[in-house]
């Protein structure tokens, strides 16, 4: 429970006390300030083993480092790594700093680390002698300086990027003010160094100035720790039970009362830090106390802070709040500045929440599961009210002369006046549901059971059933800028105007709708938002009375189930579930859920409301969200996203490396300046241009990748934010692999010069075998004709052998050109008598004469063999198949109609589907063209073969390897 505490303007020793009563007065009276603060914990889950934090800090390329009793992290945005220090691990860290170029500095146990976010370095002996245990570092501009034992030093980089370090005060400064020799803080405004020297303040300047500020300067004596400047140019500093404050323009300090604030504890105590609005927060024992302007306001266990003592407190860029607990780890005040809740710890009765709403004297008033909660001021505490309303509120609305009207789950309507009265209107048959007044003052009351309406709620109406409406349940009720009233059921939906109750006809995708509505929306341009009892929200536009309804496309709304759809008044739509809540600003789609200060995802059903400063109020089955600020949900920040190292086999990889081959795997650090903890709001997105154009999904910023083959590649990383839907710029990170030695272009050209000579050697090895072969067959018909002339006696042998040859083709065995026209004068004589179809068939092997040319005649003759063999094969005993010249060949089909398509393609597929085994250096692919005519009455041989000859050319010009039938007969159709 937190509590206000106001300065004390009086004088004289008994103004302490004065203020101690005071303190007490107001915290017994109840006016203290209430808040259930939304925590978010960071520990050993979250990568956090060191759970004693000693300091914290926040650079440019990283967005929070954890100092520890055992080791220093860095936040990656979804979890916490320890870095090594100089190949150290564990190793107690004292302080950490940043200077102006961006170096790390890091004070451990006697030793000295530098370097940035991708690693630190020890300083050697010779650069940093003598540490001592229990160093600090400050980084004011002008340089970085270490308080060592009892010396002040600054450290300054010498060549070869290694450091020295020197005395940072003269002898004789550091003899007349021996204050120096014992530095127990440091701390950096603007240009100066503070430091808490024995028990009083120390400035240094630029030019190595010395003030010291005592008792004579307002300073009393006390172990001071830390300085802060305010927005206003005023001067805090924060000692062990003091706290002094010197105005601007003043010469002096004065003692600023804090409560609770004393100097019992030993050790260190956590640094003074600035909120965004510029409120002053000083960290005590059991809490947090917060500078208001004019007096504190303090936050502890009560609210939800942790217990324990806290070295540490730092405000992120968010203006989140991050403080140390020892011995607990790490905690975030998530939704610090914008977000304020409360629950039954601050007096509110037990949650859910199911109705909010301010009565006569704009407190606020909460409707609960357990009854009636009322806040009257800001901050406060609730406390129960209007008991008789009974529990279970599920309905609350004010009227215009300031009545409160309550509705119970069980059915209970009552009314209370402004000046306390209160009394029992009306009782449902069955369970209520909601309560609504429109712009005529009616009081529309929803159950399970029916609608019902007070018609003159101010003049002492009563309850009525509204009986041209069908008595059923009744789930939301909306007014609009026209004054029609809207309510949702059980059986679809309806609308009230004038005196007129009618149905408005809905669908959904073209389709009709489920008659169950849950909830519903409707902006004054008729653009509609609905909700069924199904997961899903549906969008439309209202049109010449009637509703069409599309699913909502984004993602998140896909499988959620609707409780809460509200609109506020600047036009964005409140869509609540159980896991936090959907808002839409009209272009984009955002998320709020605990990770972001709600206090809890589960919205209740209809807890809505909004304040006249556009402030707005959420209820959940733990209590209430204040939202002061709710465009922050739509910041125009985009995420953004690093990529903190590329290393494998634990070698980093530099921006344009080149890599030699490896067999070991890349591993990807990424890291972004935003809080991801919830591990359903980040998605990254990775490609590796070079090896895929495609993006791989994932949610860690941790990415593993399998080796790479050689070449060129660009490493893209890319975030989303599913809660702003909004997406990082690419960074990307070029890097080369270097083949293996016998893939390198110098392995490739002898591989060309090898392959080459190997190409020359086998055409000379087939020149050879071609002549060879010649020879040996001109020997052959030498002997042939040696024979044929001395074996006279065999001449009829001969005469038929002659006579065979006349009509076959040697090379082939088919039957050569004159015989194959022989052969189809026959057949179309017997077309011509007998009717009977004829299919002429014209195959012209393709690109033939590339056969002859790449491997010779003989190859050719073999291939022409071949094919000869392969068609007599395919075909029946009554076709005849004969060349007709050169690579062509003459196919005669008796009795083919022109559907028997399927005898055309086994001829096709048997020349080309099987490569052909003659000789050459690899199996040869033979394709072929072919062109089919039918025999038509008055057909002789010259007209079949020009249309076949016609049909094959055709084929021949769109592409070859393709079978065309002759063109239709355009006379006879």
């Amino acid at each position: 429970m937190g509590f206000l505490h106001y300065q004390s303007r009086s004088t004289g020793r008994r103004a302490p006390y004065v203020a101690v009563l005071l303190l007490a007065w107001l915290a017994v009276a109840g006016l203290a300030g209430a808040q259930s603060v939304s925590i978010r914990r960071y520990a050993h889950d979250q990568g956090l083993v060191g759970l004693a934090g000693t300091c914290l800090l926040q650079t440019r390329a990283t967005l929070l480092w954890v100092c520890t009793e055992s080791g220093l992290y860095r936040y990656n945005g979804r979890i916490f790594k320890q870095m090594e220090l100089g190949g150290l691990r564990n190793e107690p860290i004292n302080a950490m700093s940043q200077a102006a170029d961006g170096q790390l500095w890091v004070a451990g146990f006697k030793a000295l680390f530098v370097g940035d976010e991708h690693g630190l370095r020890k300083l050697a002996p010779d650069e940093a002698p003598h540490l001592q245990e229990g160093m600090l570092l400050a980084s004011p501009a002008w340089g970085t300086v270490l308080a060592n034992g009892a010396t002040l030093e600054r450290l300054s980089p010498r060549s070869n990027g290694r450091w020295q370090s020197e005395p940072l005060l003269d002898t004789a400064t550091r003899a007349r003010l021996p204050e120096l020799s014992k530095v127990l803080s440091l701390s950096v405004e603007g240009d100066t160094l503070w430091a808490g020297c024995a028990r009083k303040l120390c400035a240094i300047d630029a030019q190595r100035q010395v003030q010291v500020y005592g008792p004579e300067q307002g300073v009393p004596e006390d172990r001071w720790s830390s300085v802060l400047r305010d927005r206003e140019g005023g001067l805090w500093a924060r000692g062990a039970g003091t706290l002094i404050y010197r105005a601007p323009g003043a010469a002096r300090f004065a003692v600023r009362p804090a409560p609770l604030l004393d100097g019992s504890t030993i050790g260190r105590q956590a640094p003074l830090v600035m909120d965004r609005q510029g409120r002053v927060l000083v960290r005590r024992n059991d809490g947090l106390l917060r500078w208001e302007g004019d007096h504190w306001r303090s936050f502890g266990i009560a609210n939800g802070l942790p217990p324990g003592s806290s070295d540490a407190i730092v405000v992120d860029r968010d203006g989140d709040l991050w403080m140390t607990v020892d011995g607990e780890g790490l905690v975030r005040w998530a939704g610090y500045e914008w977000i304020e809740s409360w629950d039954a710890s601050q007096g509110m009765p037990a949650a859910p929440t199911w109705a909010i709403a301010r009565d006569a004297h704009d407190a606020l008033v909460v409707g609960n599961e357990h009854g009636i909660g009322r806040q009257a001021h800001p901050h406060e505490r609730f406390v129960p009210a209007l008991p008789e309303a009974g529990i279970q509120i599920v309905g609350l609305a004010r009227g215009a002369d300031g009545s409160l009207w309550t509705l119970s789950s069980a059915g209970q309507l009552r009314r209370q006046w402004p000046d306390g009265r209160s009394a029992e209107i009306g009782k449902l048959p069955r369970i209520g549901r909601r309560l609504h007044i429109d712009r005529q003052g009616r009081l529309w009351v929803l159950s399970v059971g029916g609608l019902f309406v007070v018609e003159h709620p101010e003049q002492g109406g009563t309850l009525q059933a509204v009986s041209e409406l069908p008595a059923i349940s009744y789930t939301d009720i909306q007014h609009t800028a026209d004054g029609t009233l809207w309510v949702s059921s059980a059986n679809g939906l309806f609308r009230l105007q004038g005196k007129q109750w009618s149905k408005v006809p809905v669908r959904v995708n073209g389709g009709a709708a489920d008659p169950w509505i849950s909830k519903f929306h409707l902006s004054d341009d008729g653009e509609v938002w609905l909700a069924f009892y199904r997961p899903g929200l549906w969008h439309g536009m209202l049109l010449d009375g009637r509703l069409d309804l599309q699913a909502v496309s984004d993602e998140a709304m896909r499988d959620v189930g609707v409780y809460l759809l509200r609109g506020d008044s600047v036009g964005r739509i409140w869509v609540g579930h159980a896991r936090g809540v959907e808002v839409y600003n009209g272009e984009r789609w955002a998320h709020l859920s605990q990770s972001q200060g709600l206090l809890w995802d589960d919205v209740s059903e209809a807890a809505f409301a909004e304040d006249p400063d556009g402030s707005v109020w959420i209820g959940t089955s733990r209590g209430i969200s204040h939202l002061h600020d709710p465009g922050r949900l739509f910041e125009q920040r985009l995420p953004s996203v690093r990529i903190d190292s590329v290393s494998r086999g634990g070698v980093p990889v530099q921006r344009g490396q080149l890599l030699g081959w490896s067999d070991k795997p890349l591993h990807i650090e990424l890291s972004s300046m935003e809080v991801y903890d919830d591990p359903s709001r980040l998605s990254v997105r990775y490609r590796l241009l070079g090896l895929h154009e495609e993006w791989i999904q994932g949610n860690e910023l941790s990415i593993d990748q399998p080796p790479l083959p050689s070449g060129h590649f660009r490493l893209q990383v890319q975030l989303f934010d599913r809660y702003r839907r909004t997406v990082s710029p690419v960074v990307d990170l070029p890097f080369a692999i270097a083949p293996l030695w016998w893939r390198s272009p110098p392995a490739i050209a002898l591989y060309v010069l090898i392959g080459g000579g190997l190409l020359i050697g086998l055409w000379r090895w087939r020149h050879r075998h071609l002549v060879a072969r010649e020879r040996m067959l001109a020997e052959l018909v030498a002997e042939r004709t040696y024979q044929l002339e001395r074996e006279k006696r065999d001449l009829e042998s001969a005469r038929a052998a002659l006579a065979l040859k006349a009509s076959h083709d040697a090379l082939t065995g088919l039957l050569n050109r004159s015989g194959i026209l022989e052969a189809m004068a026959e057949e179309l004589l017997a077309c011509a008598s007998a009717d009977q179809p004829l299919a002429v068939v014209l195959i012209d092997l393709d690109h033939f004469k590339q056969i002859n040319d790449e491997h010779g005649h003989l190859i050719g003759d073999a291939v022409l063999a071949r094919v000869g063999a392969r068609l007599t094969a395919c075909l029946r005993d009554s076709d005849k198949v004969g060349r007709y010249g050169g690579e062509e060949l003459l196919v005669l089909l008796p009795g083919m109609q022109r559907q028997s398509q399927h005898r055309l393609r086994a001829i096709h597929e048997a020349i080309g589907v099987a490569p052909y085994e003659v000789g050459a250096a690899y199996p040869l692919q033979v394709t072929c063209s072919i062109g089919v005519s039918w025999f038509r009455p008055g057909d002789t041989a010259a007209t079949l073969l020009a249309r076949a000859d016609e049909a094959l050319y055709r084929a021949k010009r769109h592409g070859r390897n393709r079978i065309e039938p002759e063109e239709p007969d355009v006379s006879a159709a």
